[in-house]
């Protein structure tokens, strides 16, 4: 019921922007790509009934300084700096990723167009802040919060 319910939402964002029936595979994976360059990944995680975006925001070089370890750590910190996503750095590849998971019972087509908008904004943003601190310049820009969802509880938690 739930890969249903992600394949209808998927269908209804794709009206909505503009791009037709966009469709997940046999997987749950979908991707993106955003002005032929940023590639936005939307996947159904079974296991967890959650639905995860993901977007690459550029390569760490070989000798990454320390300052750039440091705002990607420091950005995580109450997921300020990221605007409310995560970022990871895929080991291998020395990508850098921002990350967003939801679960799909909290998500209906506005709010995942919405968290689409908003990731696709910072991973822009991180793009830029990573290409500016590996030429030694000042990181440009601050993120974009993600879209606020009220608990599922229905109030403040104190």
């Amino acid at each position: 019921m739930a890969r249903k319910h992600f394949d209808t939402l998927l269908s209804r964002v794709g009206d909505a922007i503009g791009v037709g029936n966009l469709e997940a595979d046999a997987d749950g994976y979908c991707l993106l790509r955003v002005d032929g360059q940023l590639e936005l990944s939307i996947e159904f995680d079974e296991d967890s009934q959650s639905v995860i975006l993901s977007a690459a925001c550029g390569q760490l070089s070989a000798t990454a300084s320390s300052q750039i370890l440091l705002e990607l750590l420091s950005a995580n910190f109450y997921w300020s700096g990221a605007g409310g996503s995560t970022l990871s750095v895929h080991g291998p590849t020395r990508t850098v990723y921002l990350q967003y998971r939801e679960t799909i019972d909290h998500l209906d087509a506005p709010r995942l167009q919405d968290l689409l908008h908003a990731m696709l904004m910072n991973s822009e943003t991180w793009s830029e802040r990573l290409t500016a601190l590996a030429s030694g310049q000042a990181a440009p820009g601050a993120a974009v919060p993600m879209p606020v969802d009220p608990p599922p509880w229905g109030g403040i938690r104190v």
